[in-house]
């Protein structure tokens, strides 16, 4: 449900909810999360989480919806359709093969291309054929080699060429403690989350750009993606220059 704290409504964990096939109750837990979101003034619920039951040991399982792609999928799809049809951004995640809760920043998956394409990236692809997030959110763990926070092959290969991916992309919280900052930003990840006061994360992207590291349309391509959602959701229009 709605993380705040005070007394608020529980919702059944997913996999309980991805158990019922019903696309219907995925659509209208989306909207009641939505509706009690908007009454405490909360723009952004950071879900659904939708990863592949793969690992028994892994401690996000009741947040994940099933070991099936077709199924948690669609059911994660109309959860998340429910709620940004009420008014509230989602952020599908974490992608993609977070397999194991322990060492999650140092861990890594590997993972052949077949199983990779039909199984781990099959469930974000058709629950996005069902509805087009606002956000998505790469998580902590290397993929084959590569943080998934820098993996551009993934971000805008996959998910924006491929799955016609429009909102912006997020780190999993203080990513930045593993994976590096300026290659981040040149994969496609438009907010280091949760970022600082300072410019503690806002110089290694000032200096890559000056080195060339990022290239400088790239930045502003990223900058315009959050903004995009911002003016989708409040109807203001924000210049871009």
């Amino acid at each position: 449900g709605v993380n705040i704290h005070k007394p608020n409504i529980g919702m059944p964990c997913s996999n309980t909810v991805c158990a019922t096939w019903n696309k219907d109750l995925g659509y209208r837990i989306g909207q009641v999360i939505a509706e009690e979101a908007k009454e405490n003034d909360i723009q952004m619920i950071l879900a659904p989480a939708m990863n592949i039951h793969r690992n028994p040991l892994n401690g996000r399982h009741p947040e994940y919806f099933s070991e099936d792609p077709y199924l948690a999928g669609m059911m994660a799809g109309y959860q998340n359709k429910g709620l940004e049809e009420h008014g509230v951004s989602g952020s599908i995640k974490h992608v993609v093969g977070n397999n194991c809760e322990s060492s999650r920043k140092r861990n890594q998956s590997i993972v052949t291309e077949r199983a990779l394409r039909e199984i781990y990236l099959k469930v974000f692809e058709v629950s996005m054929s069902v509805h087009q997030p606002d956000s998505m959110m790469t998580g902590y763990n290397a993929v084959n080699g590569c943080f998934t926070a820098e993996d551009e092959e993934m971000i805008r290969g996959i998910f924006r060429e491929e799955f016609g991916f429009e909102g912006f992309v997020m780190t999993d919280w203080n990513s930045y403690d593993t994976a590096d900052v300026a290659a981040a930003v040149r994969a496609g990840n438009c907010w280091m989350t949760p970022g600082t006061g300072d410019d503690t994360y806002v110089t290694p992207i000032v200096e890559g750009v000056e080195s060339g590291k990022i290239e400088l349309e790239r930045l502003k391509e990223n900058v315009c993606r959050i903004l995009a959602v911002v003016e989708k959701r409040t109807g203001q229009k924000i210049s871009k220059k």
